[in-house]
């Protein structure tokens, strides 16, 4: 959590109770979590929990590297807390028939790399893919 802490700092941001309840948030979860149901969870916590607040600590902790934003099905935001191995990026993909959202290893590209003469400094990915529960009810068919 320290190291955190220093990165939001680092980016000019104090580390207020909301945003360290944020990060402890998705320190716990495996799944990414919709604008929504960071709200839900927050409201556990403070009395006074809006959603526009929750959207701007959301932004700016993906805009320091804590965070990543994802598209998921039909194109809604959720985060993810970046780096589950240790560095701040990690790839993600979609399901297109349930809107499953996982992170997964293989990258052809590292952050830090070069890349026809140039370092790469970040990169985007968007991945989808029929999940394996979607799969095997379709039997192996794309879902209409």
């Amino acid at each position: 959590m320290q190291n955190t802490l220093d990165i939001i700092r680092s980016a000019g941001l104090k580390a207020t109770p909301r945003r360290i309840a944020i990060i402890a948030l998705f320190s716990g979860e495996s799944r990414p979590l919709s604008p929504l149901q960071v709200q839900t969870e927050l409201k556990k916590q403070f009395v006074r929990c809006g959603l526009p607040g929750i959207y701007r600590n959301l932004e700016a902790l993906a805009e320091c590297g804590i965070l990543c934003r994802l598209a998921g099905f039909g194109r809604e935001r959720s985060y993810a807390l970046c780096g589950s191995r240790g560095n701040r990026h990690t790839h993600h993909i979609c399901c297109v028939a349930c809107g499953r959202i996982e992170a997964f290893d293989d990258g052809a590209y590292h952050d830090g790399m070069i890349v026809g003469g140039y370092r790469l400094l970040s990169h985007t990915t968007h991945s989808e893919g029929i999940c394996a529960s979607c799969l095997s009810e379709t039997n192996g068919e794309h879902p209409s």
